[in-house]
């Protein structure tokens, strides 16, 4: 489910933006951009796992 949150996120931003509420979308982008933030970093700085 964690994984669909940017998908979802995004989903809502463009919903606002056909409905003609501008500040709505601004912000609801920057929540998608942030939570593209937190994945690069988390998967950026963790250990990768690799079974060989």
């Amino acid at each position: 489910m964690i994984m669909m949150l940017p998908f979802l996120s995004a989903l809502l931003a463009i919903w606002f933006s056909l409905r003609g509420n501008r500040p709505y979308t601004i912000w609801a982008w920057i929540f998608t951009f942030v939570i593209f933030l937190a994945w690069m970093h988390y998967h950026m700085t963790d250990k990768l796992n690799i079974s060989l």
